[in-house]
């Protein structure tokens, strides 16, 4: 029930918002755009949570090894640990995309090469 709650809830403001920016005048191939962006950047974010996790899995496992101790693994498993990738995930996006911003509007500055 809960998690059918969840799915009409976010499905429902989905549509009013694509309705809205449809209304006012945007293109639904922006849209398939930006869906197209959002996947790479939750891809990017899911990359980033594997290596997170193995990395602290890792770690911790040599702390077991080579420490007296014998910490959780499920330190490593915290929902902190999946937003935060998906955080770097985006701001790993944003960085490649204002980087290509920067090169291409130096191009364009810059104006067309003319042969000599």
């Amino acid at each position: 029930m809960t998690d059918l709650f969840v799915l009409g809830l976010i499905g429902f403001t989905s549509t009013g918002a694509a309705l809205i920016n449809i209304r006012t005048g945007r293109s639904t191939r922006t849209l398939i755009a930006g869906v197209a962006e959002a996947l790479e950047v939750v891809g990017a974010g899911l990359v980033f949570f594997a290596v997170n996790l193995l990395t602290g899995v890792g770690a911790l496992l040599l702390a077991r090894v080579v420490g007296t101790g014998y910490p959780s693994l499920y330190v490593a498993a915290d929902v902190t640990v999946l937003v935060l990738s998906l955080l770097q995930g985006l701001t790993l996006h944003c960085w490649h995309r204002s980087s290509m911003q920067a090169v291409h509007g130096a191009a364009k500055l810059a104006g067309p090469a003319t042969p000599r």
